[in-house]
C-alpha cells in the first residue's frame, strides 16, 4: 500500500474511533489539508512534538478567534473581563495569539503603532519576544497605498521589529500567520520545542523560519533584503507546508542563534539645538531593545552614527558566528554600513533622505537595517535598527553634504492618481490625457506627449469603454448581479493590463509611465503659476473641485509666510529669489503648489488628492510653520546658525539654537518652545533671571 494510503487511513481511524484507538494522545489537527496530514503522521511518529506545550490567547473578544476545535491539543487562554486590545502582560508559558482590533490612521492606529510610538512599549515586546509570546495584529490604515487618506496614509509605522507580526489588511487577515505560527510550532521535534522553550527561543526561532520561508524569497541571498523582512505581511507570501518542513528537519544542532544587539555609541542630538520640540513626550530614541533599536532622524545633523554591539548574540550551537548586516530598506547612497574584522559591532551611518515606494506601491519614510548570525547550521531572525523621518519634514544638503534647509511642514508628496490600478477612475484618467483641446491643459499636453504617446492612451481607453459600458448595463439589471461581479472583475484586470502597456512608437513607457512623466513634468516647472497666474485663477474659479480657490490661496499663503513668494500690491505672485537663483527647498514648495494646481486646477476630475500638508501622528511632533536655512563660514565650513522663515519675517539663530534679535552679529539670547492656541509649535526668547540683591 503507497505510504500516504497508510497515514491517511491512521488518520481516519483517529479522527473515527478515537485517537485513544491508535495513540495515546489527541492528533495535533482535525484539519483535512496537506500540512495537516504531515502534522499529524510526524506526531503519530514520534517526530513532531504537537502543540500541548502551547497556550493561545484571543484579545479581541471572540471578534476573530482561532477555531480552537482544530488543535485539540492547544490550550486555550480564558480571558479575564476587559481583557482585550493589545497585550499587556508577558505570559509564563509559551503563547501565540491574535488581535483584530485598530482605531483610525489619524486616532491611535493599529496596536503596533501603539506600542511603536513609546520606548516602553519596545521593551514590553522585547519581553515577550525572549519569553515566548508571540501576537499577530493587522495592520488596518497604517500601510496602504495612498496620502493623507486619500486610497491609504503610506506607511505610518516608524519602527520594524521582529517582536511581533503585521498581518496586511483588518480583520481576521491574522489567521493565516496565526495557524502557520500554530503548525510550525506543532512540527519541530520534541527536543527541539523542548529546548526552545526552555531557553526561551522559541519566538526568534519561529521568525527565522517564517521569513526564511516567505515566498518572496526565491534565493539564499534574497532572505537579506527587504523581500524576507517587510513590516507588514501578506497572507499570499505565507508558504506553511515549507515552515513545517523546515522546523520538523531541525534538530537542536540546527537552532539558529539569536542576534542580540545593544547601542554602543551614537551621535548625540539636543533639544533646541539640533531638533525642535515642545516640552514633552517626543523621543528621537523610540527602542532600545536587543531585538530592535529605533530613531527619529529629527535633528539637523549632517549625518546620524551608532556604533551597534552584536557581542550578546546568543547561540545555542558550540561553534564560530558569522554576523551579518543588510540594509533591508532605504536609499543605500545614504547608509554606510561598517563591519570591524574579528568584533561583532558594526558602525553604522545614516544621512535622512527622502521617502521610497516599497515593492508594494506603499511609501515609507523608514530606514530599516538587518542583523544577522549564522552558526554553520541555521541563520537568525534579525536584529532591525530603524530611522524613522518624520512624513512632514524635508531636509535638504549642500554640495558638502551639509545640511541647507529644513522644512517642517512639507505637502503631501502624492499626485492624486487612484491607488489601485484596478481603480474605474483610470478610465478617466486615459480619457483626459487623450483628448484634444485649446485650453491650458490641452495646450500643456500637446507639448508634454507626443502623437503616439496620445494616440496610444486614446486606443487604450477605447478598449476600456464597452467593457464599462456592459458593466453598468449589468448593473442596472437586478436579476443580472452574479454577471456583473464577473463583469467587474474582467473590467479590473483590463485597467490593469492597460496601465502596464508599452505604448506603440514611444519611448517604450507603459501607459501608466506616460501620465506621471506629463505630471512630474508640469510639477517640476517651478514657474507654473507665476506665468499663468490669470489663467489658472480663472480655472479655479470654474473647476469642479467647490474648494478649488481656497486650496490655490491656502497654498500660496503658506509659501508666502515661509518665504518663498511674495504678493505684491497688484496681486502679482513673484518668487522672493530670482527664479534662477530658487534652492533645492523652494523649488520644493513650488512643486507643492503645482501639485494643487494640478489636482483641483487642471485634472479636477480625475485626480484626487489631499491638499494638507504631509499627515504625521501628532503623537510623534509638534506642527511647524516655518524653515530654517543654515549658514556655514565660507572659509572654516564651520554653522554658523540659521535663518527662520515663519510668518512673513525672518528671525536669525546662532549654531547653539539662541536667538539674534539685532542679527548675525548681534547678542545672542535663549529660547523656549512653546504652543500657541491653534497646537502649533511657536518660540519666544526665554525671560533672563532677575537678579539677586545682596542681603
Amino acid at each position: 500500500m503507497h505510504p500516504t494510503s497508510t497515514v491517511a487511513l491512521r488518520l481516519l481511524a483517529s479522527l473515527t474511533l478515537g485517537f485513544s484507538a491508535v495513540h495515546a494522545q489527541q492528533p495535533v489537527t482535525t484539519r483535512g489539508d496537506a500540512v495537516a496530514m504531515l502534522l499529524n503522521e510526524w506526531f503519530i511518529n514520534g517526530t513532531a512534538a504537537g502543540l500541548k506545550a502551547i497556550t493561545y490567547e484571543n484579545r479581541d473578544g471572540q471578534h476573530s478567534p482561532l477555531n480552537a476545535a482544530l488543535y485539540p491539543q492547544l490550550q486555550v487562554h480564558q480571558a479575564a473581563a476587559g481583557e482585550a486590545g493589545a497585550a499587556t502582560q508577558v505570559r509564563p508559558h509559551p503563547t501565540l495569539g491574535n488581535c483584530s482590533m485598530a482605531s483610525g490612521a489619524e486616532q491611535l492606529g493599529c496596536l503596533p503603532r501603539l506600542y511603536m510610538m513609546d520606548p516602553g512599549g519596545h521593551r514590553f515586546l522585547a519581553q515577550q519576544y525572549l519569553s515566548n509570546n508571540l501576537f499577530i495584529y493587522p495592520e488596518h490604515q497604517d500601510h496602504d497605498i495612498g496620502a493623507n487618506g486619500i486610497g491609504g496614509y503610506g506607511d505610518l509605522l516608524p519602527v520594524n521589529t521582529p517582536a511581533l507580526l503585521i498581518s496586511q489588511g483588518s480583520s481576521f487577515t491574522d489567521q493565516p500567520f496565526l495557524q502557520a505560527l500554530l503548525s510550525t510550532t506543532a512540527a519541530f521535534p520534541p527536543e527541539t520545542q523542548k529546548l526552545l522553550i526552555a531557553k526561551r527561543m522559541l519566538c526568534p526561532t519561529l521568525q527565522s523560519v517564517f521569513r526564511r520561508s516567505n515566498k518572496m524569497v526565491q534565493t539564499p541571498e534574497d532572505y537579506f533584503t527587504g523581500k524576507a523582512h517587510p513590516v507588514v505581511f501578506d497572507d499570499t507570501q505565507i508558504d506553511e507546508e515549507k515552515m513545517v518542513r523546515i522546523a520538523h528537519e531541525m534538530t537542536p544542532e540546527k537552532i539558529p542563534p539569536v542576534v542580540i544587539m545593544q547601542s554602543l555609541e551614537e551621535t548625540k542630538i539636543e533639544a533646541g539645538k539640533n531638533y525642535f520640540e515642545h516640552t514633552g513626550p517626543y523621543p528621537w530614541q523610540l527602542a532600545d531593545t536587543p531585538a530592535s533599536i529605533a530613531r527619529i532622524l529629527r535633528g539637523n545633523e549632517a549625518e546620524h552614527g551608532m556604533l551597534i554591539s552584536l557581542e550578546k548574540t546568543l547561540n545555542p550551537v558550540k561553534g564560530p558566528l558569522q554576523m551579518r548586516a543588510a540594509l533591508l530598506q532605504g536609499d543605500p547612497r545614504f547608509v554606510s554600513i561598517e563591519s570591524t574584522p574579528g568584533k561583532p559591532v558594526m558602525r553604522i551611518r545614516v544621512r535622512w533622505q527622502p521617502p521610497v515606494i516599497n515593492s508594494t506601491g506603499i511609501r515609507s519614510h523608514r530606514i530599516d537595517i538587518g542583523f544577522f548570525a549564522d552558526n554553520g547550521a541555521s541563520i537568525s531572525a534579525p536584529a532591525i535598527l530603524s530611522f524613522y523621518m518624520l512624513p512632514n519634514e524635508m531636509h535638504f544638503y549642500d554640495e558638502q553634504g551639509r545640511v541647507s534647509e529644513i522644512h517642517y511642514q512639507t505637502h503631501n508628496p502624492d499626485f492624486g492618481l487612484p491607488a489601485s490600478d484596478t481603480d474605474p477612475r483610470w478610465i478617466k484618467v486615459l480619457l483626459a490625457f487623450s483628448l484634444k483641446d485649446t485650453n491650458l491643459r490641452g495646450r500643456l499636453l500637446d507639448q508634454l506627449l507626443t502623437p503616439a504617446e496620445r494616440g496610444g492612451l486614446q486606443k487604450l481607453y477605447l478598449v476600456l469603454k464597452p467593457q464599462s459600458e456592459a458593466l453598468a448595463a449589468a448593473e442596472r439589471d437586478e436579476k443580472r448581479k452574479d454577471e456583473a461581479a464577473k463583469l467587474r472583475a474582467q473590467r479590473g484586470e483590463a485597467i490593469r493590463a492597460a496601465l502596464n502597456t508599452r505604448l506603440e512608437n514611444t519611448t517604450g513607457l507603459t501607459a501608466r509611465q506616460t501620465i506621471e512623466k506629463v505630471l512630474n513634468a508640469i510639477a517640476n516647472f517651478h514657474p507654473f503659476y507665476l506665468g499663468s497666474q490669470r489663467e489658472l485663477d480663472a480655472l479655479a474659479s470654474a473647476s469642479s473641485k467647490a474648494t478649488a480657490v481656497a486650496d490655490v490661496r491656502a497654498e500660496l499663503h503658506r509659501l508666502i509666510m515661509q518665504g518663498v513668494l511674495v504678493e505684491q500690491a497688484s496681486g502679482q505672485i513673484d518668487t522672493m529669489s530670482p527664479p534662477d537663483k530658487l534652492s533645492l527647498g523652494e523649488r520644493h514648495m513650488l512643486r507643492g503648489l503645482n501639485l494643487t494646481l494640478l489636482s483641483q486646477v487642471l485634472f479636477p476630475d480625475v485626480l484626487e488628492r489631499s491638499t494638507a500638508p504631509a499627515y504625521v501622528s501628532p503623537r510623534l511632533t509638534t506642527p511647524k510653520q516655518w524653515r530654517d536655512v543654515y549658514r556655514y563660514d565660507p572659509d572654516s565650513g564651520q554653522r554658523l546658525g540659521w535663518i527662520r522663515y515663519a510668518k512673513a519675517r525672518i528671525a536669525n539663530f546662532d549654531a547653539e539654537g539662541r536667538l539674534l534679535p539685532d542679527g548675525p552679529k548681534g547678542k545672542s539670547i535663549p529660547v523656549i518652545y512653546l504652543k500657541d492656541e491653534n497646537g502649533t509649535l511657536t518660540w519666544q526668547p526665554q525671560a533672563e533671571p532677575a537678579p539677586v540683591s545682596p542681603k
